[in-house]
């Protein structure tokens, strides 16, 4: 068994090894070719195929160079490791020699960017072709430096700038980290942060250095808020809105300024008082400096306007409930103050509804509509019934590396039998009855939890009206069921 296992491994090293180098000679000889080019009879003279871009040049006598690849050489490289550029290149020892190919490499060393200049040349002999790669190198990053930085390190700046040693160097990739690091600093607390280039934009240079005055760190010792009425959103409620907070612990936890955070909660803040239907609501900030200039207060200016009143609530489309029935299930009525976490539970509960009757895909949208009456509007639920459906083929998918759980275990816990009308609600009950059964994996990093599908017929004449999927996909049998049905609208 032990020598079996041995041929198997060996056998998967020559598979390996077939992938990376093809077993041709060219295994062999290309670090020797690397280190040693082949030279070619000095009365055959070298023939340019491709110019700085790759277009086609005129070759020898108009022909283009026949027969397999010998040799493939670069030069001009410093920087740029040969590996680095071999890994570009599809022309390959012991194929037969291609321009198009070679073009092609051209366009995708180009594409590197560590490139100003390339040009491929040839060199033809009775027994093949030698390609040349002549390469000019774009300037390179030789070194990436800080000055000033005390906060944070060079690693971490490193990984906001963005720039390797090797990458090509260039005025735009310098300023671009330059910004990156100023823009990181500001974010954490250093409101006042500058970084300049010391090196890094001109000719000659050959590395990138960048001065960082980092400034004072300053935090958030205080949030208002001005014009806000306490008996209907108390400062609390508005705090538990926004992500800039004010420091725990006296002084190292959070707290840090972040002007983009602030804009956030200013939008943030707009958008909740609009959802109150304070539609003409203005918030600006303001910000206010200690003598040290490490605290600052964060002050919110609420101009809350006119609030909204709904004049009048109507029902469109519905056929299979009275507008009378449905307006006695809604929690927003005329008079009342618009609130739109209000309008949306009288949405939900509305699909609701039409979905125990089995209308499961019930389009229901409700359209707030603003009058010429200031502070008025009137609010319209439209809905589109579509068709009602009852439950038809229940289908059971049980994954796992060996699944051992019956389906009839399954089928025990679902609320959903053939033939009855579809009621959504217990669709959502059966699936919170198979997440606590404990039965299956809840956990999402290790894979998807149970789930209940309702896919009509007449959209996939394969598909379950109802199928549970328990995670992690591998393997599947199929459960039992009749046929699904779609049932007529009632007279």
């Amino acid at each position: 068994m032990t020598v079996d296992r041995f041929d198997v491994t060996v056998a998967r090293l020559v598979m390996i090894l077939v992938i990376v180098c093809g077993w041709t000679p060219s295994c062999r000889l290309s670090g020797q070719e690397r280190a040693n080019p082949v030279s070619a009879p000095a009365a055959t003279p070298a023939v340019p195929v491709a110019d700085s871009r790759g277009s086609e040049s005129p070759l020898e006598g108009g022909k283009t160079p026949q027969g397999i690849v010998l040799g493939v050489t670069v030069e001009g490289n410093d920087a740029v490791k040969e590996s680095r550029i071999f890994a570009e290149l599809r022309t390959r020892v012991d194929r037969k020699f291609d321009p198009e190919v070679t073009k092609a490499d051209v366009r995708r060393l180009y594409k590197t960017g560590l490139f100003r200049n390339i040009k491929t040349l040839t060199r033809s002999t009775p027994e093949g072709v030698y390609v040349v790669f002549k390469v000019f190198e774009q300037p390179t990053v030789r070194y990436v430096k800080y000055i000033g930085n005390r906060y944070y390190k060079d690693k971490k700046l490193d990984k906001e700038t963005g720039l390797k040693v090797g990458d090509a160097q260039s005025r735009f990739n310098v300023e671009d980290g330059r910004r990156r690091v100023e823009e990181y600093y500001r974010s954490k607390g250093f409101v006042k942060a500058t970084v300049t280039i010391l090196e890094g934009t001109n000719p000659g240079d050959r590395g990138v250095i960048y001065v960082v005055n980092e400034g004072p760190l300053v935090r958030v010792g205080r949030i208002e808020f001005v014009g806000n009425d306490p008996d209907l959103v108390r400062d609390g409620r508005l705090k538990s809105l926004i992500s800039t907070k004010t420091p725990i612990l006296g002084y190292f936890i959070r707290g840090q300024l972040d002007r983009s955070k602030i804009e956030e909660d200013t939008e943030r803040l707009t958008g909740y008082y609009r959802s109150l239907g304070y539609f003409r609501a203005r918030i600006d900030r303001e910000l206010s400096f200690d003598e040290s200039g490490n605290w600052v207060t964060l002050r919110f200016i609420i101009d809350e306007g006119q609030r909204f009143r709904i004049r009048s609530v109507a029902i469109q489309g519905n056929e299979r409930f009275t507008g009378e029935s449905l307006q006695d299930q809604l929690k927003l009525a005329s008079g009342d103050y618009f609130n739109l976490s209000t309008m949306n539970r009288d949405v939900g509960m509305l699909r609701d509804l039409y979905g125990g009757q089995g209308y499961v895909y019930a389009d229901i949208k409700a359209d707030p509509r603003f009058l010429e009456e200031p502070g008025q509007l009137d609010l319209i639920y439209k809905i589109e019934e579509g068709a009602q459906y009852r439950v038809g083929q229940v289908n059971v998918h049980i994954a796992g590396e060996f699944p051992h759980t019956r389906e009839s275990v399954i089928l025990k816990r679902l609320s959903l039998y053939p033939g009855e009308i579809i009621d959504i609600r217990e669709v959502r009950s059966s699936e919170r009855r198979l997440k606590s059964s404990q039965l299956f994996i809840n956990d999402p990093s290790q894979g998807r939890p149970p789930a209940i599908n309702v896919k009509p017929r007449e959209f996939d004449v394969t598909a379950d009206d109802v199928a549970v999927n328990p995670p992690l996909t591998k393997r599947r049998t199929l459960g039992r069921g009749q046929s699904p049905s779609r049932l007529s609208r009632d007279p």
